[in-house]
């Protein structure tokens, strides 16, 4: 070896190094699980942080609800009942009475939202759309109907020529005649 390299320390004897990893004296505590002090140690241990409420954490939870509500309303907006409103021309009609029968046909597509809907019409030649708690409709629909409610009932006199799309809880069937598709979502269908 040459002269200016000072030797390699003594590595056969480890008594003369002194302790590596703890120091265990009489009166101190053991040392903790998780915590480091090797003395070759080149950095500080780091410190876990608790979040006690950064903005960090608040704002990410706050950026994942907005995300979601944006894509459950653009998915109604765009794929369930939304989409007459917002991609098809129908003229929404605001129900305000608790209870509302409609018994007049409307001349062009109408988007009825109410509480209780009763629908009662001899013959609708334009397509419709209800949204309520409690919808019950009859009579003979020329063109394309859609229901939406918890309770959506048709009655034995209703006839369907176009398509009919329900988005019900409950989904009650009195024995209707239906010549185009039936589409939606329902949770249980009743008869």
């Amino acid at each position: 070896m040459p002269s200016n390299i000072p030797p390699p320390p003594n590595i056969l004897d480890p008594s003369k190094a002194g302790p590596t990893y703890t120091d265990l004296e009489k009166g101190k505590e053991k040392r903790k699980k998780k915590g480091r002090n090797h003395p070759t140690d080149p950095y500080k241990p780091m410190k876990k942080k608790g979040c006690g409420g950064c903005c960090g954490c608040l704002g990410g939870a706050a950026l994942l609800l907005l995300v979601l509500v944006v894509a459950t309303a653009a998915t109604i907006g765009f794929f369930g009942p939304g989409r007459l409103i917002i991609q098809e021309d129908y003229e929404v009609v605001a129900l305000k009475d608790e209870s509302t029968t409609i018994s007049e046909a409307p001349d062009k597509p109408t988007y009825y939202i109410g509480n209780a809907v009763t629908y009662d019409v001899r013959e609708t030649e334009v397509p419709i759309a209800i949204f309520g708690t409690e919808v019950t409709v009859s009579g003979t629909f020329l063109d394309d109907v859609n229901l939406s409610g918890a309770k959506v009932t048709a009655t034995e006199n209703s006839r369907f020529s176009g398509n009919l799309e329900v988005w019900a809880t409950e989904f009650y069937d009195k024995g209707i005649v239906l010549t185009g598709d039936l589409n939606g979502r329902v949770m249980k269908s009743m008869e």
